[in-house]
């Protein structure tokens, strides 16, 4: 209690002294005092009770209000209309927390001063402010404080738009209470007081309002978050009753633009399926409204792989929430995906990308642009989520539906294929069968298979496109140019591989690619090959270019049908081939031993006619000599001689005593045979390579094929044959007539001529490389006339063999006879002396042979001249006088028995050339 001092006054008409007076009235004063006490404190006490009482209404006339309100908009109106009551208030805001920890909703009321009018002025925004939760998190933790300066925090934080904003509008003080409840901060309540009126603020009310605006506020936003989540669900059964009935992705697009995009406000979308075996994703379904598409053609094409190589697939391929990027952001990057740098360039902003995934499985990607950031909210990304799995069953559904039809039509295909193969039994026909067919499957252009002959260890060519000019059958050397050595690297490393391999052709095997292929793929040198097994053990490789690799694994399983298929078609073609080679292999064999027997009974004859060779004289002696020199070498022999002198039978002794003589030696007179045939017989000919050849026929040179080839009369080649007989002798391989490819043959070769090949290569009819090459060892025989010594012994031997013929029995010769022929000339030589003994046998009918009936016992080679003179003919004019005797003998007549080439012992055709060349006429028989 204050102590007051008394101080001076009067009583009763007198002056009274200070401490007179106060003593006489200090009692009544403090009596006074309590009174006032008593009095002020009740009126407090009533005007306290008073003021509790309309707070407790207000709060309570406010609940009702928040009650009825159904959104935030009324909720804001009441709290607002409230406020202006109670508070004398320039404007309120009320802020609220977004979904990010920056996002926030303003919610502001103005009063608008329009002439004498003042109304309301509302507005609502959303924005994004990193540093205004640090100016709310300073004026919160200031307890004690609830009224601010604006002017002082604008410039505390002169990043915030809010303060400065508050500022211009000339609110200088505001007052700041928290939206809580239950521990949750939903935002904050801004009062923008005027100057005067933050004295008077009544905080308790404020309290108590913001409490119930909190309650109310959290309240409105469980009832529309149940809402929204009950929307949410009708519509996500909606869609999932709709999206059931989705069986392609030409529906599926359409869905999703009539659906998701409007519910969702993206600019596009995409989906993507990926492989996981090898790290690629391709286009699944394209949005028709993406402008990427029409900016860019090639963007997201179908069936084109791309690796999954960036951070953000691979990211998205192990979260399951979905993921949002910002474009811009991303293309700053050194090397952004195509897709980031496309729409960025779109002017897309957000990207926001979510898995596809069957369980554990990831098997695509859906991709949503969107222009605007804005619109991205939590529940957007839970609704996406959500949709994402709806979207994942409809893919997987399509993509099984696609499977199944694939599958259908890789049977309908590979039973069109196996219909198209099955009758095939050559390779052309299967060659212009598989062009037809890899290309309609596959799109292949070109391709060839390779057949591993494991006994060489060499890759040869077996099937490729024998129609098409630019192929390897342009080559005549083809199959020995693009054999190929195993292992190459490359096909071996093809027969490693379950599947397609994609390879580039090396130096080693660039023969796999000719550069008309190499232009037509583009100069690119890379391969596609697929291992083949015909049969159990066999390996072929099919190699083909394709310019996509990624649709060659994508069909995968049906090349490999195809390739079993392909299988059993080039094992039926083998084993066909390897048939025909054997009945052809029998058939030549066949035609081969009919061959060697009939001149196995040629030579039966000649061995029965020609026991031996019959012979003393020196001139023999050195022939015996010359034919054991040469007999074991394979060197080519020259046998020289007139004719009727033994030069078949020379040739016979060199290849019976040769390491040939279990061998065939085949007899081949050219004079005998027409100039057109004679190439045809030596080299044989293919079946219809000219009119009459109705069969395939084996040559000479391939029926002494390890044996001898004499050539008789050699002399009388033509010189066009002459060029094909040089070549053969030299490269030791043979061409038939009409054949495609030469024959290795290994003969030895014996020539025999009664012409003076030196004289022919003068006057040139006959070539001289020929020459030098026949001309290696020389044997000449001689005349009958130059060694008569051995006449005796050559007439005993025929006259022994033909009474034995003929069932004559002459024993003896009679000295006349023998005289006889020793003076005669024997221009016939031993052939003549032969077929003299047998006529003269026929004509005899005792045991001795007394006479031989020779043509002329005149001297044939001397010309007695008018002066006594004798003049000595030369081998052609005693050869043409000699003839001349005998045709007059036959009476002209050439063939047949007892012709002159009968009497002559040579050939008709032989004994023709002879009268052409000696220039014989039918009017010098007269």
């Amino acid at each position: 209690m204050v102590n007051f001092h008394k101080l001076p006054g009067i009583e009763e008409g007198r002056h009274k002294g200070l401490s007179e007076m106060l003593n006489e009235h200090l009692q009544s004063i403090e009596s006074l005092s309590e009174k006032f006490k008593d009095a002020i404190l009740g009126q407090l006490s009533s005007d306290t009770l008073q003021t509790d009482d309309d707070e407790k209404t207000i709060l309570l006339n406010l609940s009702s209000e928040i009650a009825a309100s159904r959104n935030n908009d009324d909720l804001f109106e009441a709290v607002h209309a409230r406020l202006a009551t109670f508070f004398d208030i320039e404007g309120l805001t009320i802020i609220l927390h977004g979904t990010d920890p920056d996002d926030y909703h303003f919610h502001e009321f103005e009063k608008e001063h329009i002439l004498s009018d003042i109304k309301l002025k509302k507005s609502s925004r959303r924005v994004k402010d990193p540093v205004l939760a640090t100016a709310l998190e300073n004026m919160i933790s200031v307890i004690s404080d609830v009224c601010f300066d604006t002017s002082a925090y604008a410039d505390r934080f002169p990043l915030v738009e809010l303060f400065k904003t508050w500022d211009t509008k000339g609110w200088s003080e505001f007052a700041i209470v928290m939206l809580k409840v239950t521990g949750e901060t939903l935002g904050y309540l801004f009062l923008h007081m005027y100057p005067h009126a933050v004295s008077s603020l009544r905080i308790n009310l404020l309290k108590g309002i913001s409490a119930q605006f909190s309650v109310g506020l959290s309240n409105i936003n469980m009832i529309e978050e149940t809402l929204r989540r009950k929307n949410e669900m009708e519509l996500l059964l909606a869609i999932n009753t709709d999206i059931a009935s989705v069986r392609n992705t030409d529906e599926l697009a359409r869905f999703i633009k009539d659906k998701f995009k409007k519910l969702l406000g993206c600019s596009h979308t995409m989906i993507a399926v990926c492989d996981n075996e090898d790290q690629t994703y391709s286009a699944f379904l394209l949005d028709e409204d993406a402008r990427a598409k029409t900016h860019f053609p090639n963007f997201g094409e179908k069936d084109s792989n791309n690796k999954i190589s960036d951070a953000i697939l691979n990211c998205a391929r192990q979260t399951a929430a979905p993921l949002l990027y910002d474009l811009g952001e991303l293309a700053l990057e050194e090397h952004p995906p195509i897709y980031i740098a496309i729409n960025q360039q779109l002017q897309q902003k957000v990207l926001l990308v979510t898995r596809l995934a069957k369980g554990d499985e990831v098997f695509g990607f859906w991709m949503i642009y969107f222009a605007d950031k804005s619109i991205i909210t939590n529940d957007k990304l839970q609704l996406i989520e959500s949709l994402s799995h709806q979207l994942c069953i409809s893919v997987a559904n399509i993509m099984a539906n696609q499977e199944i039809k694939s599958r259908e039509d890789e049977k309908g295909r590979l039973l069109k294929f196996s219909h198209a193969i099955a009758p095939v039994r050559d390779k052309a026909l299967l060659s212009r069968t598989l062009k037809i067919q890899l290309h309609e499957l596959f799109g292949i252009q070109d391709y060839i298979i390779h057949l591993l002959n494991t006994e060489n260890n060499e890759w040869s060519p077996l099937l490729y496109d024998t129609e098409d000019p630019i192929n390897f059958n342009a080559d005549p050397f083809f199959h020995r140019q693009s054999l190929l050595a195993f292992p190459d690297g490359l096909l071996d490393l093809v027969t490693n591989s379950e599947g397609p391999v994609l390879y580039k052709v090396n130096e080693s095997s660039a023969l796999l690619v000719t550069n008309a292929w190499r232009e037509r793929a583009g100069g690119e040198d890379e391969r596609i090959g697929m291992f083949i097994q015909p049969g159990t053990e066999g390996s072929a490789v099919l190699s083909f270019i394709h310019p996509d690799f990624n649709q060659i694994k994508h069909q995968e399983i049906l090349l490999k049908s195809i390739c079993s298929q392909i299988s059993i078609a080039l094992s039926n073609i083998i084993a066909n081939e390897k048939l025909n080679r054997q009945f052809a292999e029998i058939n030549r064999y066949k035609q081969q031993l009919e061959e060697e027997t009939i001149y196995l009974k040629e030579e039966i004859e000649v061995n029965q006619n020609y026991a031996e060779i019959i012979g003393e004289s020196q001139a023999m002696q050195k022939v015996f000599r010359m034919v054991t020199q040469v007999a074991s070498s394979d060197s080519t022999v020259l046998i020289l001689g007139e004719t009727g002198t033994g030069k078949e039978l020379i040739a016979r002794a060199i290849h019976n005593n040769s390491p040939r003589k279990n061998k065939l030696m085949v007899k081949v007179n050219c004079a005998a045979l027409p100039a057109n045939l004679i190439e045809s017989e030596l080299f044989g000919h293919e079946k219809g390579s000219f009119t009459g050849a109705t069969e395939r026929r084996l040559g000479k040179f391939e029926l002494a094929n390890n044996g001898t080839l004499f050539l008789d009369e050699i002399g009388e080649m033509p010189l066009e044959l002459q060029v094909k007989l040089l070549r053969a002798l030299q490269e030791k391989e043979i061409e038939r007539v009409g054949g495609r490819g030469t024959i290795k043959v290994d003969v030895r070769i014996i020539a025999a001529t009664n012409r003076e090949l030196e004289k022919e290569v003068d006057e040139g009819r006959f070539r001289n490389d020929l020459y030098y090459r026949l001309n290696i060892f020389p044997i000449e025989l001689s005349a009958l006339r130059d060694r008569k010594e051995d006449i005796p012994i050559l007439a005993t031997h025929f006259i022994h063999r033909f009474s034995k013929k003929t069932g004559r029995k002459i024993t003896t010769l009679g000295n006349k006879a023998l005289q006889d022929m020793i003076n005669y000339s024997w221009p016939g030589n031993i052939r003549e002396l032969e077929h003299l003994i047998e006529r003269s046998i026929l004509l005899t009918t005792g045991p001795t042979l007394k006479h031989i009936h020779l043509p002329s016992n005149k001297l044939p080679h001397a010309v007695i001249t008018t002066n006594g003179e004798i003049s000595l003919k030369t081998i052609d004019e005693n050869e043409c006088d000699h003839i001349l005797r005998i045709l007059k003998y036959c009476q002209g007549r050439i063939s047949g028995p007892g012709g002159a080439a009968e009497i002559l012992g040579v050939p008709p055709s032989t004994l023709n050339s002879k009268i052409k060349r000696l220039g014989i006429k039918r009017q010098h028989l007269v």
